[in-house]
């Protein structure tokens, strides 16, 4: 069992600094937009996506009967997606990471989970054990904000938090391929 959700943290380092990506790193003002607009606009389009792949991915892995491919091939996908913005610091290309960047996050959501269940070691426990892991889930969201403030401060601005963003997702697939009991 891991205690601290890396892919998530990859994800919400990113997504919570949506305003401050779009107003300061796009200069999305450029494109006739004002940040708020952006992050609603994004938002959705990510929320969409992850719609899309949760389903999907969920009756994939289900009918493969396999969950470690799926979350690793999110990670995966995570991690390259961070690459856009690096490279396409655009709307347009902020569109695209969004999208993408839900796609991944949606499959991951919905394998991990069924992922998790399969590897929890006691019946008995289940209900702790899955309080232990809400917390690995959460935790990254509650010290999401202060991790991508030290990085854009301390680390090198906002090209290095998709940098981290990527990081944490790779760390994300690491500690699934551990996982020797499951598919």
């Amino acid at each position: 069992m891991y205690f601290f959700d890396q892919l998530v943290l990859g994800y919400f380092v990113v997504q919570g600094y949506y305003f401050y990506l779009l107003q300061d790193y796009i200069k999305i003002a450029q494109y006739g937009l004002q940040p708020a607009q952006g992050v609603l606009i994004i938002s959705s389009i990510s929320l969409e996506a992850s719609l899309i792949t949760i389903i999907l991915g969920g009756i994939l892995s289900d009918k493969s009967g396999r969950r470690k491919v799926f979350v690793i091939a999110a990670s995966g996908l995570m991690a390259i997606v961070m690459i856009i913005p690096i490279t396409w610091p655009t709307w347009t290309g902020m569109l695209v990471f969004g999208a993408l960047n839900g796609l991944a996050f949606g499959l991951y959501m919905s394998v991990d989970a069924a992922l998790i269940t399969l590897v929890l070691p006691k019946a008995e426990d289940n209900a702790r054990d899955m309080g232990i892991l809400n917390i690995a889930n959460a935790g990254p969201q509650i010290a999401a904000p202060f991790i991508a403030a030290m990085i854009i401060t301390l680390l090198g601005g906002y090209t290095t938090l998709f940098i981290w963003g990527g990081v944490f997702a790779i760390l994300g697939a690491l500690a699934i391929i551990q996982i020797k009991s499951v598919k």
